[in-house]
């Protein structure tokens, strides 16, 4: 198994909810963790694509569409809680600085930002908390979760500073194959992910959304990203809420024999897992 970043991230803590006894390996960029997913066909992955106030993480979506071997095969919503930790004997008063993921700096900015504190981006949370704990610059504090602290021996100040409490991250879980434990959320709600391009034309957007709703397929989701090859044309994104086994084969009428799409790929029918 997986994730970017490092022992204490969050994709860390979302992949052991499901998987607690497996082997998780952190990677340092999320272009690490498809090429591994690629070269082990039975790996698992699990990447953030949207955090609930900072919007979709556009790298991965990239990512999954230009690796045609991969699906998405579960949801997973992990709850953002943030702590300020710093090396034991450091207070609230000696703090100068705070090292964390630009995400999580922003998250957490009504915490530090009135209290003066010059901002430091790192690659992730948990790195920045290993940093500080192998360094132990004085005057500086690390945002991350929590159990980075138990991990690398730092002493939480604050927790949680995050500036929303009900924060969440949408993960999707990705492989080339099924993933070893079949993720079952007793029943309930089903999503499609469909990227497509269409032509660039009045209307065209219109009748496909037109599609979807006569085929009662509710539409949760939709973005545009650049269309590679044709500057300033985009592909579409959607998020599809299927209720209903007929809402499946709904989808896949669309998709395979309405001839609205120039290119499209069904990036994978999956359960949306219930958080904790």
């Amino acid at each position: 198994m997986f994730f970017q970043g490092e022992p204490g991230a969050f994709s860390e803590a979302a992949i052991r909810r499901y998987f607690p006894d497996g082997d998780a390996t952190g990677l340092g960029s999320f272009k690490d963790v498809f090429d591994a997913l690629r070269q082990e066909p039975a790996a698992v992955g699990l990447l953030p694509i949207e955090n609930a106030y900072r919007g979709s993480v556009y790298d991965v979506w990239d990512l999954l569409v230009a690796s045609p071997t991969l699906t998405i095969w579960a949801e997973v919503v992990q709850p953002v809680t943030l702590a300020l930790m710093v090396v034991p004997g450091e207070t609230m008063q000696t703090i100068r600085r705070v090292r964390s993921h630009p995400q999580a700096l922003m998250q957490s900015r009504g915490f530090w930002q009135p209290r003066g504190w010059e901002a430091d981006p790192a690659l992730d949370t948990a790195g920045s908390a290993r940093e500080l704990s192998q360094h132990r610059w004085p005057g500086v504090a690390a945002i991350a979760h929590p159990r980075a602290a138990e991990l690398y021996g730092l002493t939480i100040l604050a927790s949680p500073i995050e500036d929303y409490a009900d924060n969440r991250t949408r993960f999707w879980l990705l492989s080339q194959t099924p993933p070893p434990v079949r993720l079952d959320n007793g029943g309930g709600l089903m999503k499609a992910t469909l990227a497509f391009d269409i032509a660039h034309r009045p209307g065209t957007l219109a009748r496909v959304l037109t599609a979807f709703y006569e085929h009662g397929l509710n539409l949760t989701k939709i973005e545009s990203r650049p269309r590679p090859g044709t500057p300033f044309e985009f592909r579409f994104w959607v998020d599809l809420g299927l209720e209903s086994p007929e809402a499946v084969h709904a989808l896949k009428t669309v998709v395979s024999e309405s001839g609205l799409f120039e290119w499209h790929r069904l990036l994978g029918i999956y359960p949306v897992m219930p958080g904790p």
